[in-house]
């Protein structure tokens, strides 16, 4: 994801769009509405490879919104999502939106998808029985009556499928719907162009070699005006332009007979990054003297860290030096974990002196950070570390969202964190990962290392790699919930308000 934008989500009416860098932070007074936009992501992957009865599961072991009806914003009546991303199947950067309402019975549903890609637009209408109603292509409207949606357990959105095949082989895989009709036109209107003067084949040849996936129309006309034969055919369309009402019509066709495909590709790759989002909730687990081990092979920490301590400790020798070395580095202190008896005891243990404490002996500030520094080791290291999901492991872009990293840490150790937070970023990248960090906090500490780290211009840091939204309940003069604020080259933040931590 690029950016995101959310409305009428608790109290968001809208945050305006929203960019995701390296290291996105998200400040405002309490009940502004940053807990809520922070769990959207978590909220959209833990309905994802899940069977439910509409497109979101509000409620799971890390986030609760309880229901549509609760997530939404009083008195409102549909909720929007919108994201960027770039595709990972061609490279094309598009946004994808969807809006939720419910129908009569209270059942949650989308009605309405928008996907656009360079200068193209596709709008489709839903009913509440699951139809397509209607589809838009760069705002012409097309009647749509043989399409209806099917929920899509690995995809945010749903699958379209051909309303007969679906009620003929309800019990059997489908294949998704293909737009013949379209075709047909396409075929129709280029015979039209040639006033039938050519063989059927060489127009279907002629609609071959102008099918391609996602194009905006400038590379769509470059891509007619480039075929050289037949003659009549390149005659026809040299002189085009953009504007050309037979030109809009093809484009317009050629977009309509690939839509429901584009839009389902791009609904899987968000979905596919929507997986790689990794949670760290508001209070995690106090630290415990002794642990039952679990005979399960842990992939990832879970949003409290509670498993830490089996995570440590099934990690391999190099692995527990490497994450040794990367504690040391930033703290001064590392962790080690002693397994007898079928008991695991994990501990701290001070560079300078060589002392080991039970982490339930260390103060709380110690459990509650242990989850996040392992957490980011963890995926700064996922194209090394031995335990890789098996789900979509190749991915580049990985998301780690904390909320509130700071509790319990004096303010020097919080400036220290925000240290490893830019290393984290940083060294994800040395090793091929885009690692995008979501941090909501109420930390001055962390917010001023982070400046003065882009003013010493010594890191591979700089402003650019860093969001910083502020939430207000209130609207402000765009329209939003959220206004930007900016680090400038001297680690000073522009539109930050005057006093913003003061007590009074």
């Amino acid at each position: 994801m690029d950016s995101i934008r959310i409305k009428n989500l608790h109290c968001l009416a809208d945050t305006g769009v929203i960019p995701l860098r390296g290291i996105n932070i998200l400040v405002g007074a309490n009940s502004s509405g940053k807990s809520s936009f922070l769990r959207v992501f978590p909220l959209l992957k833990q309905g994802l490879n899940t069977n439910k009865r509409g497109p979101l599961l509000w409620l799971s072991e890390d986030v609760d919104f309880g229901d549509f009806k609760t997530a939404i914003r009083k008195g409102e009546k549909s909720m929007m999502f919108e994201f960027t991303d770039k595709s990972l199947i061609d490279g094309v950067k598009f946004s994808l939106g969807f809006n939720i309402v419910v129908d009569g019975a209270n059942n949650d549903f989308i009605d309405y998808i928008q996907y656009c890609f360079e200068d193209q637009k596709i709008g489709v209408k839903i009913n509440s029985k699951g139809e397509v109603e209607r589809i838009s292509i760069n705002g012409e409207d097309f009647q749509v009556t043989d399409v209806v949606v099917v929920e899509n357990k690995i995809s945010l959105l749903p699958s379209f499928y051909n309303k007969q095949v679906v009620e003929q082989n309800s019990h059997i895989r489908i294949s998704p719907y293909y737009n013949n009709s379209a075709e047909t036109q396409i075929l129709q209107k280029i015979d039209d162009l040639l006033e039938h003067k050519l063989k059927p084949n060489t127009v279907n040849l002629i609609r071959e070699r102008i099918s391609y996936r996602s194009i905006s129309k400038k590379e769509f006309l470059l891509v007619l005006q480039s075929l050289n034969r037949p003659v009549k055919w390149h005659n026809l369309v040299k002189d085009w332009t953009e504007e050309n009402s037979d030109f809009l019509e093809l484009n317009n066709l050629d977009l309509l007979s690939k839509a429901f495909l584009l839009i389902e590709e791009a609904g899987m790759s968000l979905a596919k990054s929507l997986m790689e989002v990794n949670y760290i909730g508001p209070v995690r687990a106090t630290a415990e003297r002794y642990y039952r081990r679990q005979n399960l092979a842990l992939n990832v920490i879970d949003s409290r860290g509670i498993n830490l301590p089996m995570f440590v400790n099934d990690l391999s020798e190099i692995e527990k030096k490497d994450l040794k070395e990367w504690m040391l580095e930033y703290f001064g202190f590392y962790l080690v974990t002693d397994y007898s008896g079928g008991h695991i005891a994990i501990s701290l243990v001070n560079e300078r002196n060589g002392e080991k404490t039970n982490l339930a002996d260390s103060g709380f500030g110690f459990s509650q950070i242990m989850p996040i520094l392992v957490m980011l080791w963890t995926l700064t290291k996922r194209k090394t570390l031995r335990r890789r999901r098996p789900l979509y492991s190749d991915n580049k872009i990985l998301y780690c969202v904390i909320e509130q990293p700071e509790l319990h840490l004096h303010p020097g150790f919080q400036a220290q964190l925000a240290d490893m937070f830019i290393s984290a970023v940083n060294v994800a990248k040395m090793n091929g990962i885009q690692l995008k960090l979501i941090l909501e906090t109420h930390s001055e500490a962390i917010i001023n290392r982070i400046g003065r780290r882009i003013s010493e211009k010594k890191l591979d840091f700089s402003k650019d790699d860093v969001t910083v939204a502020l939430f207000n309940k209130q609207l402000n003069e765009n329209g939003t919930n959220v206004t930007l604020a900016h680090f400038d080259d001297d680690g000073i933040l522009d539109n930050w308000p005057i006093g913003f931590f003061n007590a009074d």
